[in-house]
C-alpha cells in the first residue's frame, strides 16, 4: 500500500521504504520499541540500505523512544528508507511526501 503522508507501522526487525519508495518524503517523528537490547534505527537518504545515513537513533532497553524532528521534520530529496535491527520491536514513522 503506497501512502502519501501519515504514519507507517515499523515491523520488527524488517527494513523498509517510508511512504512511496524514492520520492521525496518528509519526516516528523519516529517512535520505537526495543527488546532486552537496545535497538538501532537508521533513516537513509534513498531506497536501500547502502543509501547515505541521514539519522541514526539508539533505542532503549526493554522499551520505547519517541524522537521528534519539529515541525519542519528531515526531508529525504531521494526517498527515505528504515533500516533498522533485530533488537526493534515494532514502531511508528510520521512523514508526508513532498513534491
Amino acid at each position: 500500500m503506497i501512502q502519501n503522508s501519515g504514519s507507517q507501522a515499523i515491523a520488527s526487525g524488517t527494513d523498509a521504504a517510508i511512504g512511496p519508495s524514492g520520492k521525496p518524503i518528509r519526516v516528523f517523528a519516529v517512535n520505537f520499541l526495543s527488546d532486552g537490547t537496545a535497538g538501532v534505527l537508521i533513516l537513509r537518504n534513498g531506497t536501500s540500505s547502502g543509501d547515505p545515513v541521514y539519522v541514526t537513533e539508539n533505542g532503549v532497553i526493554s522499551s520505547g523512544k519517541t524522537v521528534s524532528y519539529g515541525p519542519t521534520g528531515i526531508f529525504f530529496p531521494a526517498g527515505c528508507f528504515l533500516d533498522v535491527d533485530s533488537h526493534v520491536t515494532a514502531g511508528v514513522v510520521s512523514f508526508a511526501r513532498e513534491g
